[in-house]
């Protein structure tokens, strides 16, 4: 595969771009995802950083000093120094410490999901243009199908209207459609470039229409609770919310430690010098060690403690309340999109019939007109139909397509059971 990518990307299209190798060329060259790997390893250092106060700090300080005045008692020194180290850590801080672990480890997995979901867009945003290709390539086949119909209609009225078997208004009404057909048919083209140029736009490399792979679809059958139940537990948005609540509730056990006393254990060491090189001090005390034990609590500040913990409480309880409305979202999405495929699979069962029996009238409609025993009028409906016929099966088979794409994004399952033909 990463032969294939290699290919792709600096060659063009040297084979058949199929739709998953679409989607991987996609996921590689997309800069949103790239955005969101580096807020996730944003979330990784900031994780690390909340793991340091369960580490002792440690400290190194030189002081040296030199004046007009003399230094202490002695009245012969104008200069000191010293050089020392301390250690302090923290015993308790209400376990504020502990829940900020937790509220940035839960931050971390929830931009993990946050990633997770963006990649699933990306897909669908592939997926979707890549059938939308192929469904533009083929309403442009089925209308060059009709402008052939019609150009062959015009050659044979031209010629009964030479030999006077019609009159010239039924030579007028096929050239005034076949027109017609032809705007359609540049509409078409247009709409297929545009289609193309979307999915390079994604894929980042020159694609050829002749290169895409044409899929079946199989005929599956869904359970809307099945698939709900999936989308309960694999949709990333909802994973995100949820993690994203727990991070929000372990603030809230964090902002509550500010209530409770801090405990702090210091260690100190101090070598005095009467200089810069620490030389001197005969007679006198030149190390000094020692360890404090300090308890802290704050009795007031404003009640600035108070309004933090309601703070966080209702920044809590709105991401409940936009998960809630996801919810609703995503299950109404599910419904439309489970709608639309048994729509379509009915659909496509109903058009490929019409589409024979629109065979079937076109041909008896051709042998009636050849030996005139049907008007032009009646012949161009018949062709009308064939090519509307023709049109419904491509519109639902591409709509099955599109809805089982839908559905997968939905659910991130793998629904679809594709075969190449």
């Amino acid at each position: 595969m990463k032969f294939l990518l290699f290919v792709l990307w600096f060659g063009g299209i040297a084979c058949a771009l199929s739709m998953q190798d679409a989607v991987l060329l996609a996921l590689k060259a997309n800069h949103t995802i790239k955005e969101q790997e580096f807020l996730l390893k944003e979330s990784e250092a900031n994780y690390k950083m909340h793991q340091s106060p369960f580490y002792p700090s440690l400290n190194a300080t030189y002081e040296t000093l030199k004046s007009n005045r003399y230094q202490g008692t002695d009245r012969n020194k104008k200069a000191s120094g010293s050089v020392g180290g301390s250690v302090q850590y923290n015993l308790f801080n209400g376990l504020s410490d502990v829940f900020e672990l937790k509220s940035a480890q839960s931050l971390l997995e929830s931009q993990g999901y946050q990633l997770e979901a963006i990649t699933e867009d990306v897909i669908l945003l592939v997926k979707s243009a890549y059938i939308d290709v192929l469904r533009q390539a083929q309403n442009v086949k089925i209308k060059d199908q009709q402008r052939e119909l019609l150009e062959e209609q015009r050659r044979q009225n031209a010629e009964f209207y030479r030999v006077g078997l019609i009159q010239k208004n039924d030579l007028l009404k096929v050239e005034v459609e076949l027109n017609n057909t032809l705007q359609e048919l540049l509409t078409y083209k247009s709409a297929l470039k545009y289609a193309l140029r979307n999915l390079e736009r994604y894929t980042q490399i020159r694609i050829a229409l002749e290169d895409l792979v044409e899929f079946n679809v199989t005929n599956l059958s869904l359970n809307f609770e099945e698939l709900r139940q999936k989308m309960l537990s694999k949709r990333a948005e909802l994973l995100y919310l949820e993690k994203l609540i727990e991070s929000k509730d372990y603030a809230v056990q964090s902002v509550k430690g500010n209530f409770l006393p801090e405990v702090d254990v210091r260690g100190e060491y101090l070598r005095f010098g009467d200089d810069y090189a620490l030389r001197g001090r005969e007679g006198v005390y030149k190390d000094e060690t020692s360890v404090n034990l300090s308890v802290n609590l704050n009795l007031f500040n404003g009640f600035n403690d108070r309004y933090s913990l309601e703070s966080v409480r209702m920044d809590k309880l709105a991401t409940n309340s936009q998960k809630m409305a996801l919810l609703e979202d995503l299950e109404l999405q599910l419904f439309a999109a489970f709608e639309d495929y048994n729509l379509a699979k009915n659909a496509l069962e109903i058009s490929k019939v019409a589409l024979q029996q629109a065979e079937e009238n076109y041909r008896i409609s051709k042998n009636r007109y050849e030996q005139r025993i049907e008007t032009t009028r009646d012949f161009l409906d018949a062709q009308s139909l064939l090519t509307q016929a023709r049109s419904n099966v491509a519109l639902s088979h591409y709509l099955i397509a599109e809805s089982l794409a839908q559905l997968e994004r939905i659910t991130q399952s793998n629904l679809t059971q594709q075969s190449n033909p």
